[in-house]
């Protein structure tokens, strides 16, 4: 396939100055022709040039005013100029190339040196829009290799099916949360929950009508605490709630805690509607009833470790379910 030819645009009211220089020029581009500056613009905003010939002694609108006018339009803006003119005096240079025009070849033209000017000023050109393309593709490269590394780390952290922290960022809250209490004196809690008949659901309905009960209470769970809390799905149908920066008084940060809790007790215990929808069944809604067991510690990172404090959380809950479940235990 061959490459299209580099297009050139020659702005001149008249054409013919520019004849000698043309006809050096037609067999390595193709050439467009226009007789003013503002029919030039409008040729290159139908069909925009690689490189635009302009005179600057034109009657209405000269050469300069052209090139401002050019480089006002986005599209054409970054098309380079030469400035081919009789006005060979230093300040009409310096006015061009102020104007950031990329070269200004005087008449009587030199046709071999202005071949060779137009030529690599032509590649020059090229080789800026290659590069201009490859920097884009890098660019999109790279927004794509860390959007699938900012991925990865989520999935690392969240737990696939809620979108919830999973226990390995529960690790790093708590932490945070213990250093926390420890400079500010403030109280946090840890809440382990389970659900009291998630098993009979999985069983009757199977294990995709299981995943929207634990998606629905996932989201039950984040409207009942604040933004800087901690919800966590710990694995199976066992969640944990982290609340931060409780009452500095531990009989206080308890009662708000428990407060929580029991919030959160009366919310689960709500009938679940599942909106059913399966490959090769109609879509239909399953009722379901599932409380939970809930175990709390409030703690201040004196004495505490991570482990006492899940271990404690994780006993209360446990007398949660021995006192008939459905029901808040605090350590």
């Amino acid at each position: 396939m061959t490459a299209r030819r580099a297009r050139i645009l020659v702005i001149d009211d008249t054409p013919a100055n520019l004849m000698t220089l043309c006809s050096v020029l037609k067999d390595e581009f193709e050439l467009q022709f226009a007789t003013s500056g503002p029919s030039g613009i409008a040729l290159a905003l139908r069909n925009p040039p690689n490189l635009i010939l302009l005179d600057v002694m034109m009657p209405e609108v000269d050469g300069f005013e052209t090139f401002s006018r050019l480089a006002a339009q986005p599209t054409l803006q970054d098309i380079p100029v030469i400035f081919v003119t009789a006005l060979n005096d230093e300040d009409s240079e310096v006015t061009g190339l102020s104007l950031g025009a990329a070269d200004y070849i005087t008449k009587p033209i030199n046709v071999t040196i202005a071949r060779h000017r137009i030529r690599n000023l032509v590649e020059r050109e090229r080789l800026r829009k290659e590069v201009g393309v490859q920097r884009d593709l890098l660019q999109g490269e790279i927004a794509r290799r860390v959007k699938s590394e900012e991925r990865v780390r989520h999935l690392a952290l969240h737990d696939t099916l809620t979108g919830l922290p999973n226990r390995r960022m529960l690790g790093d809250r708590l932490n945070q949360t213990m250093a926390a209490s420890k400079r500010s004196g403030l109280y946090g809690a840890l809440m382990f929950l389970d659900l009291d008949n998630f098993k009979p659901l999985n069983d009757a309905q199977g294990h995709e009508v299981g995943d929207l009960l634990l998606i629905e209470v996932a989201h039950r769970l984040t409207d009942c605490v604040r933004e800087m809390d901690t919800v966590v799905r710990f694995g199976g149908d066992e969640f944990v709630v982290m609340l931060r920066e409780l009452d500095a008084d531990k009989t206080m940060s308890t009662e708000q805690a428990t407060a929580v809790a029991e919030k959160i007790r009366l919310r689960l215990a709500k009938p679940y509607q599942l909106t059913v929808s399966l490959p090769g069944r109609i879509e239909h809604i399953v009722e379901h009833y599932c409380s939970a067991s809930i175990g709390v510690v409030v703690f201040n990172n004196h004495e505490e470790s991570q482990a006492d404090i899940l271990k404690w959380a994780d006993a209360a809950m446990y007398q949660a379910k021995g006192a008939g479940r459905n029901v808040v235990r605090v350590h």
